[in-house]
């Protein structure tokens, strides 16, 4: 009844935001490097939303406290498609700077806030839905809110998305270049706690357009 009771206080008072990355790559590709009119033929679309929209939307429908996305300073094509959505827009010269400081920099200003940890996750997994980013939630209150919570494929492979405890924001503030986190995870393999998503679920990333292709064509109904 006591580990009830605590488990319960952790989940009312739990603070967890989603800090959305959008690798460059991913909207150059997608979007062609043109504005979003000129280049709507080519912006792949799951379900009537491009694939950015779609993910986005499964992190707002989820349990997290909000979602942040940060993206190029200069991108306004992607604040422009984003903005009739309920979510905190940062920016950072991450293309320049690599993906590790986009995480770095989002981790500075989501952390102001206090929050008990930050669940990662990038803008180019089309098949992660909110009940997945809901279980690994669950899983982090389960462990009083001090493992790293990551996602795995069926077959226990690791992938994303990923939730630090707010244990790590000061070592992920020292990220910089284009590894993100990978080294983080390496490190502190003993403190990770692996959530099993569906089939390959947790691996599936789309970097370009040739893969959304063989994707969907793999998947014709979504």
């Amino acid at each position: 009844f006591t580990i009830i009771k605590t488990l319960l206080e952790v989940a009312l008072k739990l603070r967890l935001p989603i800090l959305f990355i959008v690798r460059g790559t991913v909207f150059e590709q997608f979007c062609s490097g043109e504005t979003l009119d000129e280049s709507f033929d080519t912006v792949k679309k799951l379900n009537n939303k491009t694939l950015i929209e779609h993910v986005v939307t499964q992190s707002i429908n989820s349990k997290a406290l909000n979602t942040s996305i940060i993206v190029q300073d200069n991108n306004s094509e992607i604040r422009k498609l984003l903005s009739s959505l309920p979510i905190k827009i940062l920016t950072s010269n991450f293309k320049k700077n690599g993906i590790g400081y986009s995480i770095s920099k989002g981790i500075e200003l989501i952390s102001r806030n206090d929050p008990d940890g930050i669940l990662i996750l990038l803008g180019d997994m089309p098949e992660i839905n909110s009940s997945h980013l809901d279980l690994m939630i669950d899983e982090f209150i389960n462990n009083f809110c001090q493992k790293i919570i990551r996602a795995c494929s069926e077959n226990k492979i690791p992938g994303n998305p990923v939730i630090f405890p707010k244990s790590f924001f000061n070592i992920l503030i020292k990220l910089r270049g284009d590894v993100g986190a990978k080294k983080v995870l390496e490190n502190y393999n003993d403190l990770i706690h692996l959530v099993e998503l569906p089939k390959m679920v947790a691996l599936t990333d789309l970097d370009t357009i040739e893969e959304f292709d063989i994707w969907k064509k793999n998947n014709p109904f979504v």
